[in-house]
Order: C-alpha cells, then sequence, then structure tokens
C-alpha cells in the first residue's frame, strides 16, 4: 500500500495520497498491546499473512496506557512493542497508526509527549506512520479540555515531523466530531476520530458525522465494532446489518 499511495495528507475533508487521489485505509487495530498475550499484533508473519489474506493496508498499535503492565508502569516494554510494531509495518509497506490508547491522557499529556517526541524522531521520516495521540476522552469538554492537549501534541510531533498525519480524538468515547467541528485545531494534515460499535451507534451518530464533514472536519474511523462497545463480551450480539450501513457510509 505505502508504494501505491506514498506519503499520505489531507485536502479538505480526504485523505488522499501523493498524487492527490482520494485513498480509504481499511486494516486492524490491535488489542490494547498489555492484553496482547499470544503477541499476534507483534508478529511479522502474521502481519504478512494479514496483508495478504484480508488486503490490509494499515495496522493501528493501540499502546494501552493506564492499565497494569501498560505504558505507564512498564514505559520501555510498551515502547518496543508499539516499535516491533512500526518497524514491521515499514519493512511490509504498509501504514500504521500508534495510538495512545489511553481515557484520560490529559492527565498524562507529560508522558505522552515524551512518547511521541522520540517515536516522530525515531519514524517520522517514513510515509508509513500516522500518529494518533488521544483514543478515546471521555465526556469532556471540547474547546477547554481536548483541544489544548492537541494543540500541544501536535506541537511536540510537528518540531519533528512536520506532515504525517495525526488523527486526533473526539469528546465521549470519539463520538462527537461535531463539537470538533465547531472549534478545529488549527494545522494541516490533521484528521479527527470517529469510533463506533454498531449495536449501539447508529444513525443518530453518522448524523452527527454529517454535521462534521459538512464543516469541513476530515474524520477517520480508527476504531470500529459490529458488537455492542464492549466488543460483544457480555452477550456476543453482532449487528450485521448496522455494520453495514455503516461500511456503505464509510465507503
Amino acid at each position: 500500500p505505502v508504494a501505491r499511495h506514498g506519503e499520505l495528507a489531507v485536502d479538505g475533508t480526504a485523505l488522499v495520497d501523493a498524487s492527490g487521489a482520494p485513498v480509504q485505509l481499511r486494516g486492524i487495530s490491535s488489542m490494547w498491546l498489555n492484553w496482547e498475550f499470544d503477541g499476534y499484533a507483534e508478529n511479522r508473519d502474521a502481519l504478512v499473512w494479514l496483508r495478504v489474506n484480508w488486503d490490509v493496508e494499515v495496522i493501528r498499535a493501540s499502546m494501552g496506557v493506564e492499565p497494569p503492565g501498560a505504558y505507564l508502569e512498564n514505559p520501555s516494554r510498551a515502547t518496543e512493542q508499539v516499535e516491533r510494531i512500526v518497524r514491521h509495518a515499514i519493512d511490509l509497506g504498509l501504514y500504521v497508526i500508534v495510538d495512545w490508547h489511553d481515557h484520560d491522557a490529559v492527565a498524562h499529556q507529560a508522558e505522552a509527549e515524551a512518547f511521541f517526541a522520540e517515536l516522530a524522531e525515531h519514524y517520522g521520516e517514513f510515509p508509513n506512520v500516522l500518529y494518533e495521540p488521544f483514543n478515546e476522552p471521555l465526556r469532556v469538554g471540547w474547546s477547554d479540555v481536548v483541544k489544548p492537549y492537541h494543540e500541544a501534541l501536535v506541537a511536540t510531533v510537528r518540531d519533528v515531523d512536520p506532515d504525517n498525519v495525526i488523527v486526533l480524538g473526539t469528546p465521549q468515547w470519539s463520538q462527537l466530531v461535531d463539537e470538533a467541528a465547531a472549534d478545529p485545531v488549527i494545522g494541516t494534515n490533521l484528521m479527527y476520530t470517529l469510533h463506533f460499535y454498531a449495536c449501539e451507534h447508529t444513525a443518530w451518530l453518522r448524523d452527527g458525522a454529517d454535521q462534521a464533514l459538512a464543516l469541513g472536519l476530515p474524520l477517520f474511523v480508527t476504531e470500529w465494532g459490529a458488537t455492542d462497545a464492549d466488543g460483544g463480551v457480555a452477550d456476543r450480539r453482532i449487528c450485521a446489518e448496522e455494520a453495514e450501513l455503516w461500511h456503505a457510509w464509510m465507503n
């Protein structure tokens, strides 16, 4: 995919490739890496298999931050897990989203800035890498809480990497993109995160996303599921019809 599309950019509401053509990246997200006990997400052969058999173009490396065994408790291990996935993606010509998988990133801003500064220093020269510095803000304000955090993180990355795409999380578990659209972060090659789980998030969320797009906000669905928001753990319910509506909307 990277050989085909090259360096990505944002043009209006669209993600575009090096030729300026709109591009849609399809792929998978890891589980929180601190709970990826089988190591599949970090396995190069597994990533080859996904590229060949599932036509995966992008992998999202979801680095847990707060739980036991995650970044705050063991930063060297967590960083190495992420960097292993990044190195495999670069080697295999895939895009990779590096996700600071945190619901309270504002409380860990200093740690996030240090992590992304180092990541950008090591890998910002590669067109493969996209940054996602705040997975899912909770029900907090956009303009007074989330936006200032993003402004600081964007500045941190841009000090080292002037152009790779950064995807910014939005309030209420990355659902309230219309709030971000009313007061966006100033900068280039910025997109905004939209997450959905099809059994709970239906036409109302697409309507809000359409409002954000109409205001010129570029969106990237970095995480989704065809289940309830718990991943189907409680009742294993699959909402395939609603998931198909979401896929039609994304396409």
